[in-house]
């Protein structure tokens, strides 16, 4: 999410968006400075935010683009709702550490609570020069088996990044074993170089 940016024509996007599809509870971590504004994870609700905060991700490379973890905690009725919007760093030991920081926050939040992590975890992508990224397939990402000790994920796999230097499926969604699924689906757009990842659980 921009705010403020150049390329966001100088408007708070979030708020923005939450005009113009009636939520009226949001919440925006910055995590950089970018063309006269901020860039970082935003977040829209029905209902009140009743905590929210913006973890920076652990940076170990010269080049690294500051990221981060946004978190709002949301309640309706007796039903509290841990959300954290995701987007993790181009460099995989700065995901993996990420990841494991991520289990830290969550390990103190109770076990009656739900929990839903979704975003851009970047899993596969090198960066190989300046806006110049590669996408490596494997069987098994170690920024996702380290989540997996703990939460349910979707099983996405269509592509949900694709640009000239490649695509693959970077973006998901993980949720605590107290919540159930309903359904999702991956949803293309002409938007922006990621698609949709759309998830309804019961809670």
């Amino acid at each position: 999410m921009d705010m403020y940016t150049k390329r966001a024509y100088y408007k708070n996007q979030i708020y923005t968006f939450g005009k113009y599809i009636g939520l009226s509870y949001r919440s925006m971590g910055t995590s950089i400075k970018f063309k006269g504004g901020f860039y970082g994870d935003g977040l829209l609700s029905r209902f009140p935010i009743e905590f929210s905060a913006n973890f920076l991700s652990p940076l170990f490379h010269q080049d690294s683009e500051q990221r981060g973890i946004l978190y709002n905690k949301i309640s309706f009725g007796t039903t509290k709702l841990n959300l954290f919007s995701i987007h993790l760093s181009t460099f995989e030991d700065e995901r993996i550490e990420a990841c494991k920081e991520l289990l830290r926050i969550t390990d103190k939040i109770s076990r009656n609570e739900g929990i839903i992590i979704g975003g851009d975890f970047n899993v596969g992508i090198t960066k190989i020069g300046k806006h110049k990224y590669r996408f490596d397939e494997k069987e098994s990402y170690e920024e996702y088996e380290l989540l997996k000790e703990r939460f349910n994920s979707i099983e996405n796999t269509k592509p949900t990044w694709t640009t000239e230097s490649g695509s693959g499926c970077i973006d998901t969604i993980f949720y605590s074993k107290n919540l159930k699924l309903s359904k999702h689906e991956t949803i293309d757009t002409d938007t922006s170089d990621h698609s949709a990842v759309y998830a309804e659980f019961i809670i």
